[in-house]
């Protein structure tokens, strides 16, 4: 049976159910994966699209293959990649005059606000809205499009390389975890790890009978500083983003959690003996991540050895960037992009940068698929932070999009 579809009442749905994905030390924690995907799943088989599930990794990671089930199967194969999970959230947040829940989603001044409503699930209901727009047209489509909808791509990509690991393929792909202002031809490489100090812990009246992990972990995060400009040094031959500081994207590295281990309590009259500080590294979607590593590694050892501190990193994910390989089919989505841009109303015209996140083009790309990325993620729509929201009228520009790309 095939049904009227709402793509922004969907999103809503969507944006309720809490799907976080998170580390805990190194352990990935997921919650909710089950219950966005059964409602993916139920809805796309309302609208009379094709499913397939896939339960990856036993179960943990379900996964989702929609299709138009006329779509012409001799033509190539067009993957949309999408993620249902989301970076944990705490409210309330205050927008548009209103406290809100993150996962009581609101829908207010052309924009729907709530954690994933941008990042990443608006390109969930997007691409499913492209789908119907194209019903009644299947023999006319220039590709066999494929919705790819799966989990675990805040915590490093699980989901895809799990799906990729076991043989899917496809002949183009485009990474819908993306701006809706510029084509991506490349995503940065992404780091994270902990570092790790160790101290003896005491009596904080007695400091001298006690070594501070915490006050050696500052001396040290002081001296990363040095660090985190060589990684700014570091300039890419791909174009930054709009609104970038610098016109190529360039390298980062940031400190992003500071902490005690779990083990370590929480007491102001206690000196703790460990301490914990996790980070982000991004690197250049060319650059090669054992390099990065080495690098990181060489400035860490030797800055430990002249602190005289005793202390360890860990890496808990790596992950190496992309870029486009295939100008041809770069071209062909600009220019969908662009005709988008004028049918949806939208000022200015959307042009060629890489990410400056991360993205699961790196997957697509390790096995020699063609990858670009456009989505419904304009710049300034607090992804990963308070007041998440996407604007409406980027989700119907991707709709237009799809049908000039497959049409």
């Amino acid at each position: 049976m095939s049904l009227a579809f709402d793509p922004v009442k969907f999103l809503v749905e969507l944006v309720r159910i809490p799907s976080e994905s998170s580390y805990q030390g190194s352990v990935i924690v997921r919650k909710n994966y089950r219950e966005v995907s059964d409602l993916i799943e139920k809805t796309a088989t309302e609208l009379g699209l094709s499913v397939t599930r896939i339960d990856l990794l036993g179960g943990e990671i379900p996964t989702l293959l929609i299709g138009l089930q006329n779509a012409p199967k001799s033509r190539p194969s067009l993957a949309f990649v999408t993620h249902y999970d989301v970076v944990p959230a705490k409210g309330p947040w205050e927008v548009e005059g209103l406290k809100i829940d993150p996962y009581e989603p609101v829908v207010k001044g052309g924009k729907v606000y709530g954690r994933g409503a941008a990042d990443d699930k608006s390109a969930i209901a997007s691409v499913l809205d492209g789908f119907m727009a194209l019903k009644g047209s299947e023999d006319k489509l220039r590709y066999n499009p494929f919705l790819i909808v799966t989990g675990d791509e805040e915590v490093g990509g699980t989901g895809i390389k799990a799906l990729l690991e076991q043989g899917y393929r496809w002949d183009k792909v485009i990474i819908v975890d993306s701006g809706s202002e510029y084509v991506s031809v490349g995503a940065s490489g992404v780091v994270h790890g902990w570092i790790k100090v160790r101290g003896k812990s005491g009596h904080a009246g007695y400091p001298h009978a006690a070594r501070n992990a915490v006050e050696d972990l500052l001396k040290l995060l002081a001296e990363l500083q040095a660090f985190k400009s060589m990684r700014s040094g570091k300039i890419s031959r791909q174009p930054s983003p709009p609104g970038s500081p610098v016109p190529k994207v360039w390298g980062r590295f940031s400190v992003t959690v500071v902490k005690l281990p779990e083990h370590e309590p929480e007491k102001h009259n206690r000196i703790p003996g460990e301490a914990w500080a996790g980070f982000d590294m991004r690197l250049l979607p060319e650059e090669r991540i054992e390099e990065a590593l080495s690098e990181l590694y060489s400035y860490f050892s030797s800055t430990v050895a002249k602190l005289g501190i005793d202390a360890s990193l860990e890496i808990i994910s790596a992950q190496p960037g992309w870029f486009a390989k295939n100008n041809a089919f770069v071209n062909e989505v600009l220019n969908a992009a662009k005709k988008a841009y004028m049918q949806a109303g939208l000022p200015g015209e959307p042009v060629l940068a890489a990410e400056l996140g991360g993205n699961d083009g790196t997957h697509f790309d390790v096995y020699g698929m063609d990858v670009v990325a456009f989505g419904t993620i304009r710049g300034g729509t607090n992804i990963h932070s308070e007041g998440e929201f996407v604007y409406i009228e980027d989700m119907t520009m991707f709709k237009h999009f799809m049908s000039n790309l497959l049409l």
